[in-house]
């Protein structure tokens, strides 16, 4: 036989573990890497605050912040899931998920004790109602 035909023959390896449906890879993979998410918003937070908002104004400058943390959101999610697949699309929420509600508890959190902001300044930033788009960010986490 050539051997060829016999690498054929052998039996496909099983799945690596990181791709597997509830691996506790995954979960500390994806979890670990959740601060990069944090520092690409705060780099973005000092670039609108030191260049765009001077230049456009707050609003213009928020909603320029938000679509350009949107495009390296969506980048460094790519990135993520190239080495750190994701098998099942339960996973996938679950991982989402608990994007969101650290996004959520570190935004609030960090506005509420770190800066002293008041609960209404920092829910003003999700009103789409007056030009703040910042929950699509937000969102984006999950997805």
């Amino acid at each position: 036989m050539r051997p060829s035909v016999v690498l054929l023959r052998r039996p496909l390896p099983a799945r690596a573990s990181y791709s597997r449906p509830g691996s506790a890879r995954v979960w500390k993979g994806w979890l670990a890497a959740w601060p990069g998410m944090v520092a690409a918003a705060l780099a973005n937070g000092t670039f609108r605050a030191l260049v765009t908002q001077p230049l456009l104004g707050e609003t213009a400058a928020r909603q320029l912040a938000t679509v350009l943390l949107l495009g390296l959101l969506v980048a460094y999610q790519w990135w993520l899931s190239r080495r750190l697949p994701i098998a099942t699309w339960q996973q996938a929420v679950a991982v989402g998920v608990a994007w969101t509600a650290m996004t959520l508890a570190f935004e609030l959190g960090f506005g509420r004790f770190v800066e002293h902001l008041s609960w209404s300044t920092m829910l003003a930033d999700y009103d789409v109602t007056s030009g703040r788009i910042w929950a699509i960010d937000s969102c984006r986490a999950s997805t």
